[in-house]
């Protein structure tokens, strides 16, 4: 996710995390990177449709879901914006949002909603 958030810098970079939850705790297992198909990819992203397909065929015929939700912010901290919350998912998946403002990565994960957001604790192992 670092690595591609600084591959289409400036422009925002999205995908998902596909896994299963196992004892309570999400794990994710598949990193499927996205298309941002967004006219305006330098402050918004918006899944294109071919390579959503592509990831949900796949999460499909690996028995996983989506678990988490990611994209970056070029230019501004890890923190959803009103756009975020307001097109959000799905309020029981993760959404991580990378920065990578000023040549520094960095990530925070986030429960969305309409009404707002709440930080979330996730951590990495390694996908």
């Amino acid at each position: 996710m670092l690595a591609q958030a600084r591959v289409e810098w400036p422009r925002e970079c999205c995908g998902l995390l596909a896994g299963m939850p196992v004892g309570g705790i999400v794990h994710a297992r598949r990193l499927l990177p996205l298309v941002n198909a967004a006219e305006d990819g330098e402050s918004e992203f918006l899944s294109e449709p071919r390579s959503m397909f592509a990831a949900v065929k796949a999460m499909r015929a690996a028995g996983q879901e989506i678990v988490a939700v990611y994209h970056s912010h070029p230019t501004s901290e890890p923190v959803p914006s009103r756009k975020d919350c307001a097109n959000s998912f799905s309020d029981r998946v993760m959404n991580l949002i990378i920065s990578s403002r000023a040549g520094q990565v960095g990530m925070r994960g986030w429960w969305l909603s309409a009404s707002g957001f709440e930080e979330g604790g996730w951590g990495m192992c390694g996908i």
